[in-house]
């Protein structure tokens, strides 16, 4: 279960312990690193920690898990939490060509999610689902004592976020939701015809069939390094172990598709009764999206509406669900300006030339 406290100091030998373990996953990072690319390539185009585009990650204990974030920028501090989960590949990485455009403006945090990426494991498998991803990016905001945040979060983090801010909304300024299925009303799923030429395994191969099908402009997306960092990171012994927990049914009722959408109705029942959910909130969509029809997006849209004044949505035209890697400028862009509507017009009732309500982007 989640495990309440703060950053816990280690000494003695306790401190030799993990200085070793630590140097003994480096060179082990380092061999595959090697194995699985080549050495000139390895040297090139990757870290042991799976850094790409030039970014620095950096890495914090967050109730003893072992956290991996991106940080850049200066100003209020806004958050980004990365979809799908669960595994190597899915990573903070996600944002790394908005990373250093929303720093120009914000001071950026970019987690990788619990169990993903580079960030360990929790200590109880029964926190392998999304309340477990709560708590920790939860954690990871006070650990950081960032006050209130602007958020976002993309897919399944979209669905974390949208979680978080109804659970803890004294930590959120506004709220982004990008192409989320995980938090909206799904309709019929479309998922496995846009997929249906990908291979199931290996995951690393078929996590890159999954990006570039789910995307509409695939080779704008994504680049070899992005790739390479995912598979490196996939084959790690802790993504290994987070795999098999999940195949022998790691995570609870929550984990399940009927004990997640329950949870999720009774969500929805609070938001439409007492209106649980007020702050500012975008949500923003892909049109040309193969699996989170925006059909979806609207319909999260309306439930918001009926009690929040304050909710808008942005789709956007040949688009998919990769959209602010596709065209980072313009997500930015949007994003900001929403953020700063809200700051001019606190109560969201003011006329303005862009308040971004349900707006078509180009």
């Amino acid at each position: 279960m989640r495990i309440n406290g703060k950053l816990s100091g280690r000494g003695g030998d306790h401190v030799s312990l993990h200085l070793n373990r630590r140097i003994l996953f480096t060179s082990f990072a380092l061999m595959l690193l090697f194995w699985l690319f080549g050495a000139s390539q390895a040297r090139a185009e990757l870290t042991t920690n799976g850094e790409v585009a030039g970014l620095h990650a950096q890495f914090a204990d967050v109730n003893g898990i072992r956290t991996r974030y991106y940080e850049m920028g200066e100003g209020e501090p806004m958050v980004l939490v990365h979809g799908e989960g669960w595994s190597g590949h899915s990573s903070a990485n996600v944002w790394s060509k908005d990373i250093p455009l929303f720093a120009k403006r914000f001071h950026v945090f970019a987690p990788d999610k619990l169990g993903s990426g580079m960030t360990d494991n929790p200590k109880d498998d029964n926190d392998l689902n999304i309340q477990g991803e709560v708590d920790h990016v939860y954690d990871f905001i006070r650990l950081m004592k960032l006050g209130m945040v602007h958020l976002v979060g993309q897919s399944r983090g979209g669905g974390c976020v949208f979680f978080l801010a109804l659970q803890h909304p004294e930590v959120v300024r506004d709220l982004v939701i990008v192409d989320s299925n995980t938090a909206a009303p799904e309709s019929a799923s479309t998922r496995e015809e846009a997929l249906s030429n990908c291979p199931k395994e290996p995951d690393w191969e078929a996590w890159k069939c999954r990006s570039r099908a789910l995307s509409y402009m695939p080779d704008d997306a994504f680049d070899d390094e992005y790739f390479i960092a995912g598979k490196y990171m996939s084959l790690l012994p802790k993504s290994l172990e987070t795999a098999a927990k999940l195949k022998a049914g790691a995570g609870g009722d929550l984990a399940t598709v009927q004990g997640f959408n329950q949870w999720k109705t009774e969500w929805y029942e609070r938001i439409r009764k007492e209106g649980v959910l007020q702050m500012p909130v975008l949500i923003y969509w892909g049109l040309n999206d193969p699996v989170s029809p925006v059909a979806n997006g609207q319909a999260l849209h309306d439930l918001i509406a009926q009690q929040n004044p304050r909710v808008r949505m942005i789709t956007v035209d040949k688009a998919g669900h990769f959209l602010f890697r596709e065209n980072p400028d313009e997500f930015v862009k949007n994003v900001t300006e929403f953020i700063d509507y809200f700051v001019a017009h606190p109560d969201g009732t003011q006329v303005s030339a862009n308040p971004n309500s349900s707006d078509q982007a180009h």
